[in-house]
């Protein structure tokens, strides 16, 4: 290992370390209850891969331009559908604090399923929040066979670059009249060729029947949180970011009874969102 690569691994650790820290300080302070944003009240389970960024869930800053766009489309009349539940603290607490009043969760990893069943329970939601295996083109179908519409559903997809297999025309078409939100993830696609078509393609096939609109993560405005004001500015930000090694992108598809949006348009949904709940 040669010296540049010993000084941004051991900074790296270093930076990990700090982070992981304030998360446990903040974790103490708030008692493990989102105090900022559409979360509000949720209390943050321990997580076995995303503890780290504990602290951004509990000051609401993480994935928030994703919150600001739920925040706009919550209701109790509508069901959250996650694609990917991991930790659900979006397929829980959003049904929890009240946000939406269902939750569908479908997760593939068998111990982040028992996990997010297990909350459920405990939470008193078993009635409310239904949680299922691996997301497939058929999902849709699971959702119908209860009852709801899926027109009243807004479905949030982070399923780690399996987004562009599960998202094909007939999918795409069914799911029409909802909002739907896809974190891209073509970064993790082995094929070359792939990473760099696999987004426009599938913004291609979705303008068939969506809106479509891509969603930038950084757009925070952080000055407002109470926590921070007396913090130096690198404990301020790095409590605020996800640990991640490159800023993430959604795809946001809007129902086309709806009328577009412009990127403008879209960053003061972000920092309206921002700037309200840190006030309140």
């Amino acid at each position: 290992m040669d010296l540049l690569q010993y000084f941004d691994q051991s900074s790296m650790m270093a930076l990990k370390a700090r982070r992981h820290h304030l998360s446990t300080v903040v974790r103490r302070h708030f008692d493990s209850v989102t105090h900022y944003g559409i979360l509000k009240g949720f209390r943050v389970p321990q997580s076995e891969w995303a503890e780290l960024v504990s602290s951004a869930y509990i000051l609401g800053t993480y994935e928030v331009a994703v919150c600001a766009i739920l925040d706009t489309l919550k209701g109790v009349d509508r069901t959250f559908v996650d694609l990917g539940g991991a930790d659900g603290v979006f397929g829980v607490g959003l049904v929890e604090v009240g946000a939406f009043g269902a939750g569908v969760v479908f997760e593939l990893d068998t111990n982040r399923r028992q996990a997010i069943t297990d909350m459920v329970t405990e939470r008193g939601l078993s009635g409310r929040v239904a949680i299922h295996g691996e997301a497939t083109a058929q999902f849709p179908d699971v959702i119908v066979q209860k009852g709801t519409d899926l027109a009243e559903c807004v479905v949030l997809c982070d399923i780690e670059g399996a987004e562009f297999t599960l998202f094909q025309d007939d999918l795409l078409r069914r799911l029409g009249d909802c909002h739907v939100i896809i974190e891209l993830h073509d970064f993790l696609l082995n094929d070359p060729v792939a990473r760099e078509t696999a987004v426009g393609t599938l913004m291609r096939a979705a303008e068939r029947y969506f809106h479509v609109h891509v969603v930038k993560d950084g757009l925070r405005d952080i000055r407002n949180i109470p926590p921070l004001c007396d913090l130096s500015d690198w404990d301020s930000y790095l409590l605020c970011v996800e640990a991640r090694y490159r800023m993430m992108s959604w795809l946001w598809l809007r129902p086309r009874r709806e009328g577009p949006l412009s990127s403008k348009d879209i960053d003061t949904i972000v920092l309206d969102y921002q700037r309200r709940i840190f006030t309140e």
